[in-house]
């Protein structure tokens, strides 16, 4: 009886201090922005709901880990910034994910999310961000004119998505519906196959799946996704594990848990081989810009995507 006590006081502690247990502290803020229609408020609202789900279902969140914003509830400026201050007390060794679907503006100086009363613009959401003490960062703007946010937001040990590489794409995006799709559909987003998506796979399936839409649709795209996670302030369209963005957006999963695995990829994968080629051939295609007529350049970047996009579909399909 003495021993079974001290054993359960053991496992008490132990609990307490967390040993034992995949149980994390993270933080998820789930913003559903200002529809200003009938029809993008159920959009943005629905796209919320989507994806608390899947963290609460798949992703082993507990309900009291995740803050949702709505709008007609508490939506506004001031309620976003209580529930980032609510975050100061985290442990350094935590993860905060802040994602935003809505509409956004950008005026040619500032970049903001549209929330009831005074929007909140990239500069002041950065300035919340860098107060908190936890050190692994995610903000997912899967809005129009989003672009912008990077180089206000860009930090080392942040990931930033952005749906649009700059604030002059400010039509009503669809990179937010092949997003949550990635962390639903862990495994076609999976390309590692380690059983789970980190935030750059996620990225590469949305992304993909965005150019395969319009690709069928013969329409040209007016969203281009960026990812930023070195912190020079500007975003890629083509991060990999072997380029200067997406190294960290690796190794960082939109998952409760106590660490995650890095998914590193053979190097002998002749697939894998093929897309790290194709992705240094896109980045020189882009250094050529000034260089080529627009239309031209335009038009072959499209179909260098289109090839990567057909080539992590073969990746997956291979896979074992």
């Amino acid at each position: 009886m003495v021993f079974k006590k001290a054993w359960l006081a053991t496992l008490v502690v132990l609990m307490m201090m967390g040993v034992g247990s995949s149980a994390v502290a993270d933080r998820v803020i789930i913003i559903a922005g200002k529809g200003g229609q009938p029809a993008y408020t159920e959009k943005f609202n629905g796209y919320a709901d989507k994806l608390h789900r899947t963290l609460l279902e798949k992703l082993g969140y507990q309900a009291s880990q995740i803050t949702v914003l709505r709008e007609g509830r508490n939506d506004s400026t001031t309620h976003l910034r209580k529930a980032v201050a609510n975050l100061a007390t985290l442990p350094p060794d935590e993860q905060v994910v802040v994602i935003y679907f809505g509409h956004g503006t950008y005026d040619g100086r500032w970049a903001k999310l549209n929330l009831a009363g005074p929007d909140l613009r990239d500069l002041d959401l950065a300035n919340l961000l860098d107060g908190l003490p936890a050190r692994q960062q995610i903000f997912i703007h899967t809005g129009a004119a989003s672009g912008p946010f990077i180089q206000k937001l860009s930090r080392t040990n942040r990931v930033i998505i952005t749906a649009t590489r700059s604030g002059d794409e400010n039509q009503t995006t669809l990179f937010p519906e092949f997003f949550i799709d990635a962390l639903t559909a862990t495994g076609d987003a999976d390309l590692d196959k380690n059983g789970e998506v980190s935030m750059l796979e996620a990225f590469d399936y949305a992304r993909d799946r965005l150019v395969r839409f319009y690709e069928d649709a013969k329409r040209l795209r007016p969203e281009h996704p960026l990812l930023d996670d070195n912190g020079d302030g500007v975003g890629s369209e083509t991060p990999s594990t072997t380029s200067s963005d997406g190294r960290i957006a690796n190794r960082m999963y939109l998952k409760a848990r106590a660490s995650a695995p890095t998914g590193e990829i053979s190097a002998l994968d002749p697939l894998q081989r093929e897309k790290v080629e194709l992705l240094d051939a896109i980045e020189a295609f882009k250094a050529q810009k000034g260089s080529i007529p627009d239309t031209e350049y335009k038009q072959r970047l499209e179909e260098l995507f289109i090839r990567l996009a057909r080539l992590n579909r073969e990746i997956k399909a291979s896979s074992p």
